[in-house]
């Protein structure tokens, strides 16, 4: 049995008992998408023979999703969406026993429809193709010091300089979310501006939402760039960066930035840094690996859905192929 609900407000209290670790897809973190997102979004909740909830997804509609996002191709379609609405690594539905009730019940719907950031499975009569890995850092270091220890000599030589090209700026963390301003949401719309990879643009308010520790690099005149962290569990997710493109060069901010991430990760007894998707190399340099992450793209039709099949492994997404052999043996 499948239940849809409507809004955050409707859902039951079971609901987070199926959502597992993924933070996004809590009761708390929908209604606070709700008001921080405006999108069109809908709720399911899969129910097995006994009766208990074993499986939960989020919907959205979407125009102008771009097939071709990954290559110089530009194919806009309207599509539903099962996924979290923030380009997150984490999928749209967290599911039990009752997958394939809900993988056949979002096969009947009309249209295109995507699963995003799934793990290598076998979804029957979906096309798939490799979307943005995510780069995730084992924390093993005790110190900060340990960790640059850690590392092969041309690594820690470009890291240490990139902290000494930034050690005129000041390192804040927000007390609150209120202390999020306009200028800084303007440094976010810079990074969104320069992204060869769009899906969607988040609101100001999203940035100020409670689950999220911010800080922000800046010297006497203004913000230079900022990180917005999230605590799931032992995981701290690397959410969003704010850069501020005129100085980028000069202090080297968006590397210094990374590494006071790996800082707070050591310092705060976290185990892994998920860095998500996008400038992979960077991350990888810093010692992340590769998880890799597949879209189930489907359409009811089946001359397009055959299409879809035919042109998913031209359309995914292409990983760095470097293997970079950052720390000593």
């Amino acid at each position: 049995m499948i239940i849809r609900y409507n809004s955050a407000a409707e859902l039951p209290e079971e609901w987070d008992s199926a959502t597992n670790d993924n933070i996004y897809l809590t009761r708390k973190f929908l209604a606070f998408m709700e008001k921080a997102d405006h999108e069109k979004k809908a709720y399911y909740g899969v129910y097995d023979a006994d009766g208990k909830l074993d499986t939960v997804f989020e919907t959205i509609e979407r125009k102008g999703y771009n097939l071709g996002m990954f290559t110089r191709f530009n194919l806009k379609i309207k599509i539903t969406m099962i996924y979290v609405p923030l380009s997150v690594t984490r999928p749209g539905i967290e599911y039990g026993k009752c997958f394939e009730e809900a993988a056949d019940f979002i096969r009947g719907l009309r249209g295109y429809k995507i699963f995003l950031n799934l793990p290598d499975i076998e979804l029957k009569d979906y096309a798939k193709g490799l979307t943005c890995p995510k780069c995730v850092l084992n924390v093993r270091w005790k110190t900060f010091d340990e960790y640059m220890d850690s590392l092969r000599s041309n690594y820690r030589y470009r890291f240490r300089k990139a902290l000494k090209k930034a050690a005129p700026l000041k390192l804040r963390y927000l007390n609150n979310g209120e202390e999020f301003t306009d200028e800084m949401y303007k440094l976010y719309e810079q990074v969104y501006d320069k992204s060869r990879i769009r899906v969607e643009k988040l609101t100001p308010e999203f940035f100020r939402g409670e689950f999220f520790e911010i800080f922000v690099l800046e010297d006497d005149e203004a913000a230079r760039g900022f990180v917005q962290l999230l605590a799931n569990g032992d995981e701290l997710v690397f959410e969003f960066v704010g850069l501020d493109y005129s100085v980028q060069s000069k202090y080297d901010t968006y590397l210094a930035m990374l590494l006071e991430i790996v800082r707070y990760a050591i310092e705060h007894g976290f185990k892994t840094v998920d860095f998500g998707q996008t400038a992979d190399d960077t991350k990888l340099k810093l010692g992340s690996e590769y998880i890799y992450l597949y879209a189930f793209l489907h359409h009811k039709n089946r001359l397009i859905n055959a299409i879809c099949k035919k042109l998913a492994p031209k359309l995914e997404y292409r990983p760095v192929t470097e293997k970079f052999d950052v720390f000593k043996k």
